[in-house]
């Protein structure tokens, strides 16, 4: 399933105000940072990755970026306080927006499986905010010429509301990966559980970010993932699997 281009429009101070925040949070000073590290909430893959962390859930130590993970799997204050005013004012009403999107397509798809998972209200959210610095000052560490290492996403869907800059690329019909060039509109793309779900008949889209031939440009993105809420279960094939169990699965790729 390629990328699917939507005709939603976030508003621009709701993107401002997520890029701010994180921006806000990564310039703060470590002892502060390493408060939210994703072991710290050890919650699904909730919290912060930064540059050359060997332990992170959410990328390589190689890959050249800062990202947050926030999510609807505990409550708000537990975050950043950098992250609390968009979390109260305009986190449910993306995720509203994100889940009718992927209503529609599940419509489409006419897969009885994955209808019942939202039925049961197994799909949670999350959302990665990433930062990347500019590659002048971090491009000596970086491997295969990427800011984001290539990678399937742990999501049923994958959308990035507010579009996405320049640098992200997809694996193309010919085994190469193909940058897709800067996108405004919302757009959403099929992650491992789908792939998981469907049995490869519909296939996680492997995908990485480029560096930019400018080293001066920095880059956010952000990209909310559909995934089972941790400490659920749910059926495939008439099996009950844990939501954990699935999770393990997906590392395991990596």
């Amino acid at each position: 399933m390629n990328p699917i281009i939507t005709e939603l429009h976030f508003p621009k101070k709701s993107k401002l105000k997520i890029s701010t925040a994180l921006f806000n949070f990564v310039k703060k000073n470590s002892r502060y940072k390493e408060q939210f590290l994703q072991s710290r909430y050890n919650t699904a893959f909730d919290g912060y990755s930064y540059i050359g962390q060997k332990n992170s859930l959410n990328q390589y130590e190689n890959d050249m970026l800062h990202s947050f993970v926030i999510s609807e799997f505990q409550d708000s204050k537990y975050f950043p306080e950098e992250f609390h005013s968009f979390l109260k004012e305009d986190w449910k009403k993306l995720i509203t927006i994100v889940k009718n999107a992927e209503l529609t397509k599940i419509k489409e798809l006419n897969i009885p499986e994955l209808s019942k998972l939202y039925e049961d209200n197994t799909i949670g959210y999350m959302m990665s905010c990433n930062y990347y610095p500019k590659p002048s000052s971090c491009k000596s560490n970086a491997k295969n010429n990427t800011r984001l290492s290539a990678h399937k996403d742990v999501s049923l869907f994958t959308t990035f509301p507010y579009g996405v800059d320049n640098g992200l690329s997809i694996l193309g019909a010919n085994d190469k990966y193909v940058e897709i060039g800067k996108i405004e509109k919302t757009f959403l793309f099929s992650g491992y559980f789908l792939e998981f779900m469907t049995h490869k008949k519909i296939p996680a889209l492997n995908h990485q970010v480029d560096f930019s031939k400018d080293l001066d440009s920095e880059r956010f993105s952000f990209a909310v993932f559909s995934i089972p809420k941790p400490n659920t279960t749910f059926l495939l094939n008439g099996k009950e699997i844990n939501s954990d169990d699935y999770y393990k699965k997906y590392l395991s790729l990596f």
